[in-house]
C-alpha cells in the first residue's frame, strides 16, 4: 500500500470520529469550556475531511492502456 493512501484513510477516520464525538459533547454538555473545545474538535474534523477531499485523485493513470481503434487492415 502507498503511504499517501494510508494517511488519507487515517485522516478520514480520525476526522469523522472528531466530528461525531464533538457534536455529541457540544449538544450534551452545557458548560461553556466544554462546548468551546467541542466546537474546535468539529472544526478540526472538518479540516481533516477537507484535506482528504482535496488530496484524493479524481482519475488514475495506472493500469492497462486505453483501447485504440484500428481502421482498415
Amino acid at each position: 500500500m502507498e503511504w499517501g493512501f494510508i494517511l488519507q484513510v487515517t485522516l478520514a477516520i480520525v476526522g469523522a470520529a472528531l466530528i461525531a464525538g464533538s457534536v455529541v459533547a457540544y449538544r450534551g454538555i452545557p458548560k461553556t469550556g466544554v462546548r468551546a473545545i467541542a466546537a474546535a474538535g468539529i472544526a478540526a474534523g472538518v479540516v481533516m475531511w477537507g484535506i482528504v477531499l482535496m488530496t484524493t485523485p479524481v482519475t488514475s493513470s495506472g493500469g492497462s492502456p486505453e483501447p485504440t481503434v484500428q481502421l482498415g487492415s
